[in-house]
């Protein structure tokens, strides 16, 4: 049924849109999903044209009759498509997604005309857009999967987003939420529409509603979604639902603490590596984890090499690194870069000459000793006579 096109293909909405309650059946509900996905708002502002072969692959529609079939559809998104949205006032109100379609046996492509009020809700001209992948939607097969589908591509796109983006002020608990998020079960019938139903038993309820369209979405998406449920006393209040994606792993970036950042910014182990051009102070200036990651990781070595031997020693070994270090590496594994570099000059200098020791400097007598010697526990005759002169040097 999918080739690399369709494979490809995105379908982008607004948040709005995906909490609306979608008033149609499965069929005419995911025709509006390959419309949307085959919508781009720079080459036509109302317009869409659709190959009606995209269309009979991601509908499974085949035979003779195909034709006929694909009519009817069409004939029931344009006549008894609603979408119903509900403000947070609880004000109500629909719009009716399509403004005109038009097909030709003869033809093989499809024209849609979108309803202008629909157009904000795909055009991207706003904030909080959702995509997910077309051929995904295709493969569901009930109503309410496709509704919790784009309920689960939503919640895990802003996890996603606050997870990467940790400047986008979200604390750890909040990002958590998206990919665990709680919807009351009201909230939950009033979206799939079923708020006149399985009023006596929940066990219906979640059956039809959550357990088998869950069941769908995970066999035929590339999302894991399970659940529980949450209760006020006896009664079953809402459901918590648990969201990830296969195969990937998020790593949620943390706040950074301004005054550690400010101290590392300000290290002269990081002016050292703008000076030699490894680092530019204009990205310093906005990747401010980057920063305070080169102070935990990359610095103690390079504290370590200058108490070692010399500074001289580090500004050659960043003089070396700069001849060699590429914009990939800058790009993607800097940090582990520089501490591997870092650590593996030290290796060497410790091979090739001693620490550097002053020409007057004499070692400590503690500095000769072993480190069996230096935990020797002390005898008593030592002890009194450490007493006797601290004595001694308190009288004077």
């Amino acid at each position: 049924m999918e080739n690399e096109e369709h494979k490809s293909q995105l379908v982008i909405q607004h948040n709005d849109l995906i909490r609306a309650v979608a008033k149609m059946d499965r069929m005419p509900l995911k025709l509006f999903e390959i419309i949307v996905g085959s919508y781009n708002d720079r080459k036509n502002k109302d317009t869409v044209y659709i190959k009606k072969q995209l269309v009979y692959d991601l509908l499974d529609i085949k035979g003779t009759s195909r034709a006929n079939r694909l009519r009817s559809v069409i004939r029931e998104l344009h006549t008894h498509a609603i979408f119903s949205f509900r403000t947070v006032d609880n004000d109500e109100y629909s719009i009716a997604p399509i403004q005109e379609i038009m097909w030709n046996n003869a033809k093989p492509e499809i024209r849609v005309i979108f309803a202008p009020k629909l157009l904000p809700y795909i055009s991207m001209l706003q904030n909080n857009f959702t995509q997910y992948k077309l051929t995904e939607v295709a493969k569901l097969n009930s109503k309410h999967a496709i509704t919790l589908y784009k309920l689960v591509a939503m919640n895990y796109n802003q996890y996603k987003y606050y997870a990467t983006y940790s400047q986008k002020k979200r604390s750890r608990k909040q990002v958590d939420e998206y990919a665990n998020p709680v919807i009351t079960v009201k909230e939950l019938k009033y979206l799939t529409q079923t708020e006149d139903k399985y009023k006596s038993r929940f066990s219906s309820f979640e059956r039809l509603v959550l357990k088998k369209p869950l069941e769908e979405i995970n066999k035929n998406t590339d999302f894991t979604v399970t659940y529980d449920k949450v209760k006020h006393g006896r009664k079953i209040y809402a459901i918590q639902f648990h969201i990830s994606r296969n195969g990937e792993v998020l790593e949620i970036k943390q706040d950074i603490d301004e005054a550690q950042y400010q101290k590392a910014l300000n290290s002269p182990y990081t002016i050292k590596l703008v000076s030699a051009k490894i680092l530019n102070m204009v990205n310093l200036m906005k990747d401010k984890e980057l920063v305070v990651t080169l102070a935990k990781e990359v610095y103690p070595v390079y504290r370590a090499m200058v108490k070692r031997y010399d500074e001289k020693a580090l500004q050659q070994h960043l003089t070396y690194l700069k001849t060699r270090i590429n914009k990939e590496v800058i790009e993607k594994s800097l940090v582990k870069y520089l501490k591997k570099a870092a650590e593996n000059r030290l290796e060497q200098l410790g091979n090739n000459r001693p620490p550097r020791i002053g020409r007057n400097e004499e070692m400590p007598e503690w500095a000769g000793k072993t480190e069996e010697q230096l935990n020797k526990k002390a005898s008593q005759e030592e002890v009194d006579a450490l007493k006797k002169r601290i004595a001694d040097r308190n009288k004077k």
